[in-house]
């Protein structure tokens, strides 16, 4: 399969855990965009949720700085790392939710403190640094909820 196959059917799976634990979850469709999930909660208050699938198993490109350090930019509120199992069949997926403050203190960790420019290499998250802190992310669904009572 290629990468914007497996995207979107991470984005199709995340957005079924999401339906499975009782959140409103849309998928937006396409290649370029910064939203994959819409997930609306009350009174009209929604979050945008970010999805990344890692296919290499070792790591999860983010893009973080050419795409979200733009202050006329609008970030995703939630990222969804999702690592799907390789013996799909087993039901051993893993879902790392991060916010996206997080995700930028993570990435600047990664980086070293320095900030990725566009054109000039891409952003990544390797897998065992969100498994050393995977009690802060791992399976963390309430993240959404307190995003969604936090507007």
């Amino acid at each position: 399969m290629d990468k914007d196959m497996i995207g979107l059917a991470g984005e199709m799976r995340v957005a079924s855990e999401l339906l499975k634990r009782g959140y409103q979850a849309y998928i937006t469709f396409g290649n370029a965009k910064a939203t994959d999930i819409v997930v609306t909660g009350d009174s009209n208050r929604f979050i945008r949720i970010q999805v990344k699938t890692s296919i290499n198993r070792k790591n999860f490109v983010t893009g973080y700085y050419p795409k979200y350090t733009d202050p006329n930019s609008i970030g995703p509120d939630i990222w969804v790392f999702y690592l799907t199992h390789k013996d799909v069949s087993s039901g051993e997926d893993r879902f790392f939710i991060l916010t996206h403050e997080e995700v930028g203190d993570l990435q600047f960790r990664v980086n070293k403190g320095k900030k990725t420019e566009r054109g000039k290499g891409c952003d990544n998250i390797p897998l065992k640094f969100l498994e050393q802190e995977k009690s802060k992310h791992e399976g963390l669904w309430e993240k959404i909820s307190k995003s969604l009572n936090k507007l």
